[in-house]
């Protein structure tokens, strides 16, 4: 009796009803195919970060309800048309004048997204630093350039929508980041140079940052290695005296991992290499050798800025053969200065190069181990707000 009801009720269905009907659970079977049978990736290369694992079944993950926040979670990462629907969101986002995606302003302390610029560019949402880490961080550095013996350059990278500002959205709030410059001024005194390269990376002398990730780029890098030069007294490799070599588009950088979409236009990359050659070798941990500081590998890959020396690592020697002088210039130093070193290396004979959240051991027997004649600290604002290095810098 309830068959023949149901056969009566079909007959009676609109033939629209009846096609969407047999699409949804066509789209529904699909789906669910996808899902246990299709391919898996381990890594979202668009969004740079490693995507939910398969879950385990388990009575005790039942019973605490795991199991389900990880079926969840791994429905959402591998649903098909992931990214083409994750594309769709952010611009029906940009769409409806949301001015900003990618942030969690509810969290302690907030974090801010990225906001969707003019001239193609993305950039980070900055806040006011409200945790006490900067001046942990500055204190820090001030320290550390009261307690060697050699001089110490400090240089503060600004953000692109520092720099940049009248590409934000329009009354869009953004921390002015010379607040820090100037607190770490205050801080370091006559201990150490503070670089200011706030002026010379401002958009009215050149766009200095690329538009889809959070680092300068190649013509930001030079900016900030000829201000570093003057405070030291030495005369900058000339700009003419490389040839640029174009990465193969296309690179999208960090900022769009957090805004996907169909609309943005990938960022053009150049290499800097030396028109007439010098003997540099990259010495990995500081001890496994390498000809050259570019990791070509990269190239093929999301993360094209980790072709600056393979990415970050607590220890990296950089020696130019070429440069007899002497000099051995140590570097504390998050990704922004890896970009600085094809400039660099042509001024110092050693670049010892140290990334305190990756180095465990003591930074001033280093010094004193490996004869350093210079030392600079090189570190976006943003990083020296987000990150703790203080504990790495006491002085034992």
């Amino acid at each position: 009796m309830k068959i023949q009801n149901v056969k009566e009720q079909w007959k009676k269905c609109e033939p629209e009803y009846a096609v969407l009907t047999v699409l949804l659970l066509l789209c529904f079977a699909f789906g669910a195919a996808w899902i246990l049978f299709a391919p898996k990736e381990d890594f979202s290369e668009d969004e740079n970060r490693a995507l939910e694992p398969a879950p385990k079944l388990s009575a005790a993950n039942v019973l605490d309800g795991s199991f389900m926040e990880s079926v969840e979670a791994y429905v959402g990462d591998h649903f098909p048309l992931r990214k083409e629907f994750i594309s769709l969101y952010t611009v029906s986002q940009f769409a409806m004048g949301k001015r900003d995606v990618g942030g969690n302003y509810s969290a302690a302390p907030a974090e801010g997204g990225v906001y969707f610029g003019g001239e193609g560019h993305l950039y980070e949402v900055l806040l006011p630093e409200r945790t006490g880490t900067f001046e942990q961080n500055a204190q820090a550095l001030a320290n550390f350039a009261e307690a060697v013996d050699v001089p110490v350059y400090l240089l503060p990278a600004p953000s692109g929508s520092q720099e940049q500002g009248e590409n934000l959205p329009l009354f869009a709030p953004n921390h002015d980041q010379r607040e820090e410059f100037q607190r770490l001024r205050e801080l370091a005194g006559e201990e150490a140079v503070v670089v200011d390269v706030f002026d010379d990376l401002a958009s009215i002398n050149g766009d200095y940052y690329f538009k889809t990730d959070h680092h300068w780029n190649t013509f930001g890098a030079y900016e900030a290695y000829e201000a570093l030069c003057g405070e030291m007294g030495i005369t900058p490799t000339p700009l003419d005296a490389y040839n640029l070599r174009t990465v193969t588009l296309p690179f999208y950088g960090t900022l769009y991992s957090k805004a996907v979409s169909f609309f943005q236009t990938p960022d053009r990359m150049y290499l800097p290499e030396l028109k007439e050659e010098q003997d540099i070798r990259q010495y990995v941990n500081g001890t496994e050798e390498r000809e050259g500081i570019y990791w070509e590998e990269y190239l093929e890959k999301k993360d094209k800025y980790s072709v600056y020396l393979g990415g970050n690592r607590g220890v990296d020697v950089v020696k130019n053969y070429d440069v007899k002088n002497g000099r051995k210039l140590l570097i504390l130093k998050d990704s922004y200065a890896n970009s600085m070193i094809p400039y660099l290396a042509t001024n110092f004979s050693e670049i010892h190069l140290i990334d305190l959240r990756y180095y465990n051991f003591n930074v001033y027997d280093y010094i004193e181990e490996q004869g350093i004649t210079d030392a600079a600290a090189i570190y976006s604002v943003k990083q020296l707000c987000d990150v703790s290095i203080a504990n790495k810098l006491i002085v034992r």
